[in-house]
Order: C-alpha cells, then structure tokens, then sequence
C-alpha cells in the first residue's frame, strides 16, 4: 500500500491540476514518431472496438490489446450503455491530440476514462495505480472547517469501504451522502475501483487515493482519479444512480467523554447472627438429670423386663406342653388263679 500511495503523490506532483475539462494526463514512458503511423493505427483500431465491449460488459469495463498498445476503458457506476459508448468513443477523439505523439495517455471525464500506454497492464501490479489527477476546489467551508473535515473523511472512508466490500462484484461501486450543516446542508460522494481488481487490492487503492487528498479537508469538492481506482465529493448531486451509503450527521464528530459513573456506597455489613451451636459440658462436669425424669426412666425400664419376663416364661410352658408325651398306665389285676395285665394307652 506504502508503494501505491507514494506512485500517487509522485504523478499527482506532475499532473496538470488547472486544465481545463476533460482533464488528459501525459505519460512519460516515451512519444511515437511523427511518422510512424503503426502506433496510431493500432489506437484507431481499438476505438472502433472498446466503446461498445465496455458499455456492454455488465463492469461497464474493458481491455484491448492491437500491436505495442494496451488500452483500458471504465464508465461510472451509474452510466447507462449510450452515455458510455459516447463519453468512451469522444476520448478516442480528444486524446492523440492532447497528449500528441504520447505512447501513454489518459483521459477523465465525468462519466468514463480511456487510458492507453505501450507497457502491458497488470491488476495485480502496483505501477498499474498510476496517471492519477487531483482537481480540489478553490472554495473552502467557512462556518465550522474542523468538523466539515470531520465529516467529509467520514464520509468518503464508508464510502470507499462499501464500493471495496459491500458493492455488487461487477462492478466495484459505491455513493454516498451525509447531512452536514447549514452552510453546506449535504456532501455527495463516489468511489469506484476496475471490477478486475480483487477487493482488497480496491480497498487499498481507494485508501491510497484519500490519502493522497491530503488532510485537512476543508475544500467544498475534490477527485482524485487514478486508472485503476478513484474518488470525489461534491456539495451538489452529481450521480444518477441511487445512494448506496447514507452516512450518520453526527459522524466524525468526536463522542463527548462519559460521565463519570458514582461511586456506589458500600454494602451495609450483614448482621452478625450468633450460630445455633450446642454447649458442651465444662470439663470435669458431668451432665445433670431432674429427679422426676430418674424416677421415669428406671419405672419404665421395670416395666419392659417384667414384661420380657412374662413373656418368656409363657413361651416356655406352650413349648413344653407341645412335646409332652403321656406314659402308658400300667394297672395290676391279682387273682390267685391267674394274673392279666392291662396295658391302656391314652391319646392326647
């Protein structure tokens, strides 16, 4: 990003900065000869093309290649097809003459650029960030200048951030607008990247280009326009399209320091309530008994034992009873003739 920002400042250095609408920038990688038609022709042949294949892509973008030149071609965001075919085949008019006998050459309007060199381009290569103009207005804000600088930075970061990140992925696109004050009562803005550009690399280039206006911003509009990435504000609507981003009034504006937050009184100390905690008994001093309880405790005790007692001595006479036997009976008749034993058994 540090090699892409200074590449800017250093041709924004060399930019012509009060020529007249359109704005062409001449490159300085070297001129064609007078002579030497195979250059121009290799040109004409890429106006006949360019115009219509940009205005047709769904980017509003396009590349051509014929002999030792590359071409390049990007219409704003908001351009329909007829005015980007148009503002596109006016800069193959108005550039060889603006920048005559030049192998690279830019030209800016306000809806489209062209830009055509002898060095092939590369998205992905820093030098391609190049050929920037930076056109600031003469007229500054007046009423409160720190806080319009405040907010155009705003203003122009989200907007560079929603056509880098949040833009259609055709076409790397964003507008904005923000309340301001009653000096300027709304600020305009607009930034766009080449689709063929990754996001990040748009971010940067976008981040590089506000860079490069320099703070503070107290000027009523400025664009700086690069070949691969450009932006611009303005204190009147310049777009057709609809807003993308519509910034906060308040932004930029510095947040006011929070109050200091009271010290809260301390927490009462919770009341110190005594534990249920059962005594124990002095050392040496055993535990005391009333006479009434004594005199329970041992007529209770009485009363179980001889209970115990009882029952006992019932239990034993069931069970003798259950195994007594009775013994035979013996009876012993005497008769001088003869004797008979009777032997009677008797049941339970």
């Amino acid at each position: 990003m540090a090699v892409m920002f200074v590449a800017i400042v250093a041709l924004l250095v060399v930019a012509p900065r009060a020529a007249g609408y359109p704005w062409p920038v001449c490159g300085s990688t070297g001129s064609f000869a007078a002579n030497d038609s195979t250059y121009l022709a290799s040109i004409n042949s890429m106006a006949a093309t360019l115009p219509r294949n940009a205005s047709t892509s769904p980017g509003l973008y396009a590349t051509a290649h014929a002999g030792q030149v590359w071409a390049l071609a990007l219409c704003r965001g908001d351009a329909n097809a007829t005015s980007c075919s148009g503002c596109l085949s006016q800069g193959f008019q108005d550039l060889p003459s603006a920048c005559a006998y030049s192998k690279e050459a830019t030209m800016y309007y306000d809806t489209c650029f062209l830009h055509y060199s002898n060095l092939q381009l590369s998205a992905s290569d820093d030098t391609a960030f190049s050929s920037a103009f930076k056109l600031p207005y003469s007229a500054n804000a007046t009423d409160e200048p720190a806080r319009f600088d405040r907010v155009v930075a705003a203003l122009l970061n989200a907007t560079a951030d929603y056509a880098a990140y949040n833009s259609s992925g055709s076409r790397l696109y964003a507008s904005g607008v923000v309340s301001l004050d009653q000096e300027f009562p709304e600020m305009y803005s607009w930034a766009q990247c080449t689709p063929d550009l990754t996001r990040a690399r748009c971010g940067d280039c976008l981040a590089s280009t506000i860079q490069a206006m320099g703070r503070p911003l107290y000027s009523v509009g400025a664009r700086v326009l690069g070949i691969r990435c450009g932006i611009r504000y303005e204190s009147r609507p310049f777009l057709d399209g609809p807003v993308m981003v519509r910034v906060a009034a308040g932004s930029g504006d510095p947040s006011p320091a929070p109050a200091p937050s009271p010290t809260p009184a301390p927490a009462p100390a919770p009341a110190l309530v005594p534990s249920a905690v059962t005594p124990l008994p002095a050392v040496g001093e055993g535990r005391k008994y009333s006479v009434p309880g004594m005199v329970l405790i041992i007529g209770l005790a009485a009363l179980a034992a001889a209970n115990l007692i009882a029952i006992f001595f019932i239990w034993r006479r069931r069970q003798r009873s259950a195994v007594q036997v009775k013994q035979p009976c013996i009876y012993v008749i005497s008769s001088p003739i003869y004797a008979i034993n009777f032997s009677l058994k008797y049941a339970n």
